[in-house]
């Protein structure tokens, strides 16, 4: 499982390791969840550190990367972002980041050029090493 934590100017970039593998995003989540590399400590989180809509706001973003990632073998998604940028879990002044986390697994990309559909067949259940 791959997991990354996406600062404010910065790209998330997944790739799978093979060729014969395709991402398979697992988790998404936008807004401020915890001071690390992203949020820095402060004595302003210091004074904030029990409002909910400071620190530990965050919303559930799977389907927005789910769209942009599962199924391909790599996938970048620059932040700040517009489709993002639109979700406000937090007061909407504050910098928010992002949390992805991904498996990739054997399987391979057909896009039908008629509709311009993805569709994955995966030949294995089990995440590739």
């Amino acid at each position: 499982m791959n997991v990354q934590e996406v600062c404010r100017l910065e790209t998330m970039e997944g790739r799978c390791r093979w060729n014969s593998e395709v991402m398979v995003m697992t988790s998404a989540r936008w807004g401020r969840m915890k001071t690390g590399r992203c949020l820095g400590e402060s004595n302003l989180l210091a004074l904030h550190q029990n409002d909910p809509l400071f620190l530990g706001c965050y919303e559930d973003v799977l389907a927005v990367l789910d769209e942009k990632c599962s199924g391909r073998p790599r996938c970048e998604v620059r932040i700040p972002n517009a489709d993002l940028d639109n979700i406000k879990p937090c007061y909407p002044e504050l910098q928010r980041y992002l949390e992805v986390s991904y498996s990739c697994v054997k399987g391979k990309v057909e896009i039908q050029s008629n509709s311009k559909l993805i569709v994955m067949q995966i030949d294995s259940h089990r995440p590739a090493c």
